[in-house]
C-alpha cells in the first residue's frame, strides 16, 4: 500500500502541469537513496516510478516480485524485457507508448548526475526540468504532514522507543561495568523484541569522555558507559517502515557546577520550545526559542532544533533557523506548523571536558493539539 493519498497524489498532477512537466521521475537506488519512491508507489527499495501528467503510474523495479507484493502502481515493467536496461524501458514507453519524440522529466535534487548522463545519451529527445531544488521543496511540502494512516505507524515506532528507555535506565542502573557497546546491542535487542523491525539508525551512545559530540564515531565504544559526568544514548525504532528517534540524557555521580548548568540549560530549552509549540507558530521561532535561552546560558547549538520523521529518520519539516546566505535565502520559505506533523525538539549543550546532554522527544500535532508521543526525560544515576 502506497501512503500518499488521492489528494496528494492530485496535487502532484497539478504541480506536473503548472511547470510543464511531461514525466516525474524518482529513482531509488543504492547510490542515491529517496524514500519519495516508496511514498508514491509502496515498493520499499530499488527500483525507478514514473508518474506521467495523465496521472499514469509505471514502476520500473529491479525485484520484480518484491514490487508486485508491495507495490501500488498502474503497470509494472520488467527490466529483464530491456536486457536490464532501466533506460531503455524508459525509451519504449516515450517514444513508442506515450508518443512522444520529446518530453520534458522533472527529477529530484537527489538523482546522481551519472544517471542523468546515462539516460540523455540512450534517449536523445529527453529534456530536464531545470530546477530540481523545486522539485525536492515540493515533496517535502507534501510529506511534512502525515495522514491517519502514516500517524498510527509512528506512534507505534514511539511506543517500541518508549518501552526501551525503561531498560535504558535499568541497564544504567544495574550494570555499572557495562560498555557503551554493551548497551547498544541491549537496546537493539529490546527493540526487537518489542516489535521493531529494525533500528531506525544506528544507536549513538556516549558516555561523559564522548559526549560532547553530535554524532559519535565510532557511534558505540568498548568503554565504559557510567563514568563520572553526562552521558546520553540516542537512538529509535523503525515500525513497519516509520521512524521514532529519542534521546535520553543520563548523568552518573556528582556534577560539577558547569556540568549542572548545562543540563539545567538543554531541560530549559527543551521546555520553552515545547511551550511555543501551536497551529501557525512558525517553526524558525521554535528553534530561536531554545536557540537563545542556550546562548544566553553561554553556549551554542550547532545543529537545528528538530526535524520531521516518517519513512526516514530526517524527514520534512524542519525546525530550524532562517537562512542567511543569500543561495539559501532565494529558495527559503517560512513554514508554520501544521495538523499532522510529527517531528523531534532536540535541544543540547556539548562542551570538551564537561560532556553533552541532548533531551529529544517525537511530537504529534493532531486535532489542534501538542502530543508529545516519546517519553525521554533526563535521570541520575549516583
Amino acid at each position: 500500500m502506497r501512503p500518499i493519498t488521492e489528494e496528494k497524489f492530485e496535487s502532484i498532477l497539478e504541480f506536473l502541469e503548472e511547470n510543464k512537466i511531461d514525466v516525474l521521475m524518482i529513482t531509488d537506488y543504492e547510490n542515491s537513496r529517496n524514500v519519495n519512491l516508496q511514498y508514491l508507489s509502496g515498493h520499499p527499495t530499488d527500483a525507478t516510478i514514473l508518474i506521467n501528467s495523465g496521472g499514469e503510474t509505471t514502476l520500473i523495479p529491479w525485484d520484480v516480485l518484491l514490487a508486485e507484493k508491495h507495490s501500488e502502481v498502474d503497470e509494472i515493467i520488467n527490466p529483464a524485457n530491456f536486457s536490464f536496461n532501466v533506460f531503455l524501458a524508459m525509451k519504449e514507453l516515450f517514444e513508442n507508448r506515450w508518443k512522444k519524440s520529446s518530453i520534458t522529466v522533472g527529477v529530484h535534487s537527489t538523482t546522481s548526475y551519472g544517471l542523468i548522463v546515462k539516460m540523455k545519451a540512450i534517449i536523445p529527445g529527453i529534456r530536464y526540468f531545470e530546477e530540481p531544488i523545486v522539485i525536492q521543496q515540493f515533496f517535502e511540502k507534501l510529506r511534512a504532514t502525515k495522514t491517519d494512516f502514516e500517524i498510527k505507524k509512528l506512534i507505534g515506532a514511539a511506543q517500541i522507543g518508549n518501552k526501551t528507555i525503561k531498560d535504558i535506565h535499568d541497564f544504567c542502573v544495574n550494570d555499572p561495568d557495562g560498555t557503551e557497546k554493551d548497551l547498544s546491542f541491549l537496546v537493539r535487542k529490546k527493540l526487537a523484541d518489542y516489535g521493531a523491525e529494525d533500528v531506525a539508525f544506528e544507536p549513538l551512545v556516549a558516555n561523559s569522555s564522548r559526549a560532547h559530540e553530535i554524532h559519535q564515531h565510532p557511534f558505540a565504544s568498548d568503554q565504559k558507559f557510567s563514568l563520572p559526568g553526562l552521558a546520553l544514548i540516542d537512538f529509535g525504532a523503525k515500525f513497519q517502515g516509520y521512524c521514532s528517534d529519542i534521546t535520553v540524557p543520563i548523568s552518573f555521580g556528582k556534577l560539577s557546577d558547569n556540568q549542572n548548568k548545562i543540563r539545567e540549560l538543554t531541560i530549559k530549552a527543551y521546555e520553552a520550545a515545547i511551550e511555543t509549540i501551536d497551529i501557525d507558530v512558525p517553526l524558525w521561532k521554535i528553534h530561536d526559542t531554545a536557540e537563545q535561552i542556550l546562548k544566553k546560558g553561554g553556549f551554542e547549538m550547532p545543529y537545528s532544533l528538530g526535524h520531521g520523521l516518517g519513512l526516514t529518520v530526517h524527514d520534512s519539516p524542519f525546525i530550524s533557523r532562517k537562512p542567511t546566505d543569500d543561495y539559501s535565502k532565494k529558495h527559503w520559505k517560512e513554514e508554520t506548523i501544521q495538523d499532522g506533523m510529527v517531528f523531534t525538539i532536540e535541544p543540547g549543550v556539548f562542551k570538551q571536558g564537561l560532556g553533552g546532554q541532548r533531551l529529544e522527544n517525537d511530537v504529534l500535532i493532531r486535532n489542534g493539539k501538542v502530543e508529545i508521543i516519546t517519553k525521554s526525560q533526563p535521570f541520575t544515576v549516583m
